[in-house]
């Protein structure tokens, strides 16, 4: 048996475990309410929540377990909270920190836990939510999943007590007139617990426009360059979707770490909406110093978060605004930082866009897309461009990929990364993805009506219309009215698509292999990075998302996690198709790891049909158009 070691900012974190005034303190229903949820959800006779004190541990709820606590040398929960990853044993007689515990080898006979880690507000570990069993057994992903939603929900508890605990002692102090010292304290307490975010422990919104506020008469006194910066994680609602949002504030958590880690002691981190953060930098060497600053907080939030048994990919778009030139008080910095983070989403994602003026749009213009959107369709407004696929290693075409335009009639051709998400949320993807599909396969059909050469067409379905829509059905009624061979038709789906409902996504998708169009995982790299998910997929290709490819030529990390996923894709028989490609440089390191086909406007940008049937005539392989 192994004694748990004592953590190094246990004097924090017994702190913190007193402020919440739990330790000690008998049954509450409000806790045994998620004690009893959490026995019955994962099918484990007990569940408990358990606090670690300097040398107990005190079980301040209990389901299915009669001790009221142990020592902290005995605990399970001792070991769990000197790491940040749930902690699972299947079998404690095989684990060699648990062989001979008492609680092991007698009663309670402890052979299965699991246990997710609690935290305070200020991110301090006060014990766990977890579950134990007399008998080994194993806990799934789905379990585990479960298990962390419940400790947030415990969390949750806590803090709202503490809030609560706090305002009555503000208030007791008010009514007796306490000194000044007792009451600055109950005050501070207060507002420490309303500025500050629940799941990370930084300073909320509320709180950050209160500091820059009070920063900018300093800034103006001193002539002091500062900048505030709106950093968004990309794609964050897919990894909600696809894996529970307790992947989601794991990557939360882990994202705040990476900011922590490059800040200066002056300088102020919040989290100002569910996947978004807020920095407030100043430094005497400048904006040059800043922007630097900047591109390496961005670096070191890129990268992948290990979540049960695979990788979750992140990057994040930054926007920034410098103090006096793009705004002289708290609401228009954070304004126009906020406008330059949604201008960098919308060209790409991945990048660092500083605020300019241009980047505004009409007040009310998304409100009007919107309604406009839902006449586009009818009023011929829509159109198709085709972008050209290339064989790396013969420069002959192989391919071309539909991709969606709109050409409104005041705005001209609006950017689909600005109506598309309109159409999502919607639901209008659903008969406008209907609508390309049946206009890329009469495409198909007209080109080779005139004699050209028979061409693959991919076409991107929406996570909606995969699941809502019958593809299938739709699929199989365009290729016989087409009299089309199917593997011309590759249909191109997201990673987490692939994830949001695991089993019938993989039934549709046998189906549609089953009539014999090509499949293809778009934007690979960007999601679940897990090739033992796809193994199960019917799939034929795997598009590399454009990230990879603008950061491969002067990134050595970069071209090597290129290189993994071209192996293992060929591994798995699959193959390999990179986007985004801009420049012979990243063309050249494409084919260097083995990649089998490449697009971007290094070779075409996208082609409206009449152009595009020109690509299909005899001609010389293309380098570059």
């Amino acid at each position: 048996m192994m004694t748990p070691q004592i953590p190094v900012d246990e004097a924090r974190r017994l702190a913190a475990l007193h402020a919440t005034k739990l330790f000690g303190t008998g049954a509450e229903e409000a806790f045994d309410r998620i004690t009893r949820m959490t026995a019955k959800l994962l099918k484990v006779p007990t569940a408990l929540i358990s606090l670690v004190g300097s040398d107990t541990q005190w079980f301040k709820s209990r389901c299915g377990f009669t001790i009221q606590s142990t020592s902290r040398d005995v605990s399970f929960c001792g070991h769990a909270i000197l790491t940040d990853q749930p902690m699972v044993i299947n079998d404690a007689m095989r684990d060699p920190r648990f062989v001979g515990n008492p609680i092991v080898v007698g009663e309670p006979h402890v052979r299965f836990y699991a246990g997710v880690q609690l935290y305070s507000v200020e991110r301090a570990k006060l014990g766990t939510l977890c579950i134990i069993d007399s008998e080994p057994r194993a806990l799934s992903a789905a379990e585990l999943t479960e298990l962390h939603e419940l400790a947030r929900m415990v969390e949750e508890l806590i803090y709202h007590r503490q809030l609560a605990i706090a305002s009555q002692r503000l208030h007791d102090q008010l009514q007796q007139d306490a000194s000044g010292t007792r009451l600055a304290d109950a005050a501070g307490q207060v507002e420490f617990l309303l500025t500050h975010d629940t799941l990370t422990g930084l300073a909320n919104r509320q709180a950050l426009l209160g500091t820059i506020h009070d920063s900018v008469a300093g800034w103006r006194r001193r002539a002091t360059p500062a900048v505030v910066a709106c950093l968004n994680i990309d794609r964050f609602k897919r990894i909600n979707e696809a894996l529970g949002h307790a992947a989601g504030d794991e990557v939360l958590v882990a994202v705040t770490r990476c900011l922590q880690a490059g800040l200066d002691a002056d300088d102020v981190l919040a989290r100002t909406g569910s996947d978004e953060f807020v920095l407030l930098l100043t430094h005497p060497d400048g904006e040059a110093a800043q922007l630097a600053r900047l591109r390496l907080l961005m670096e070191n939030v890129n990268g992948s978060v290990p979540w049960s048994g695979q990788d979750i990919a992140i990057t994040c778009s930054l926007g920034f605004a410098c103090f006096p030139q793009d705004g002289e008080d708290a609401d228009t910095l954070l304004s126009n930082a906020n406008t330059a983070m949604r201008h960098a989403k919308e060209t790409g994602g991945a990048r660092l866009q500083h605020f300019a003026p241009g980047q505004r749009r009409a007040p009310g213009r998304r409100m009007a897309l919107e309604h406009q959107l839902h006449r586009a369709l009818e009023r011929g407004e829509l159109f198709l461009q085709y972008q050209p696929k290339i064989e790396l290693l013969t420069g002959s075409l192989v391919g071309f990929e539909a991709l969606l335009r709109w050409r409104h009639p005041e705005h001209g051709v609006v950017s689909p990364d600005e109506f598309i998400p309109i159409a999502e949320e919607t639901g209008l993807i659903v008969p406008i993805g209907d609508w390309i599909m049946r206009t890329a396969v009469a495409q198909m059909a007209a080109w080779q009506g005139a004699g050209l050469p028979e061409i693959p067409v991919a076409v991107n379905l929406s996570a909606r219309q995969f699941l809502q829509g019958d593809v299938v059905a739709l699929v199989e009624a365009l290729l016989l009215e087409a009299n089309m061979a199917p593997h011309l038709l590759e249909l191109e789906l997201t990673e987490s698509l692939s994830m949001a409902d695991p089993e019938r996504s993989l039934a549709i998708m046998h189906r549609l292999r089953t009539l014999g169009v090509t499949l293809s995982i778009d934007d690979f790299g960007t999601g679940f990075s897990s090739f033992s998910h796809l193994k199960r997929l019917p799939i034929d290709k795997l598009k590399i998302d454009k990230s990879f490819v603008h950061d491969m030529v002067h990134s050595s990390d970069a071209r090597a996690i290129v290189q993994a996923i071209v192996a293992m894709a060929h591994r798995m028989h699959l193959r390999v198709v990179a986007e985004g490609v801009e420049s012979q440089a990243q063309a050249l390191a494409l084919r260097n790891t083995g990649c089998d086909q490449a697009q971007g406007y290094y070779y075409a940008r996208p082609l409206d049909a009449a152009d595009a049937g020109s690509f299909l005539g005899p001609g010389p392989a293309i380098g570059r158009h």
